[in-house]
């Protein structure tokens, strides 16, 4: 977004698509916007296109993480908190990726490691 705007603003100056693109190689080196993106970019503004955020994109909507399936797998957890992501998913008829995800990014839920017995080392081995 940031180089949208610096592009649009050497649009406005009248710089030139290349020497734009020059630009932004010695601001950003690496991270720069490819010279084809800095072409387009110059059309657009040349058709009297004014914003430089992204379109709306036809996607696929999530499906599995909605807030109904989040609910119903915190639900789960609490009822049973050793359920396997297996178990979860089948139940729930939806894929472990997607309850693995709602378990670690919405509830934000982490494994622990729990050491039961603590080993001890023998004096004979000395």
């Amino acid at each position: 977004m940031e180089q949208r705007v610096n592009i649009k603003f050497c649009f406005k100056l009248g710089t030139t698509a290349k020497e734009t693109h020059e630009m932004l190689l010695k601001v950003y080196g690496v991270d720069a916007v490819s010279k084809k993106c800095v072409f387009e970019w110059f059309k657009r503004f040349r058709d009297g296109e004014e914003d430089v955020k992204d379109e709306p994109r036809s996607g696929r909507p999530p499906t599995s993480t909605t807030p109904d399936n989040i609910e119903r797998v915190r639900r789960m957890l609490a009822d049973d908190r050793r359920l396997s992501l297996g178990k979860t998913a089948k139940e729930l008829k939806i894929s472990l990726d997607s309850v693995s995800n709602i378990i670690h990014e919405h509830l934000q839920k982490r494994k622990k490691k729990v050491c039961a017995f603590p080993t001890f080392r023998s004096s004979s081995n000395v």
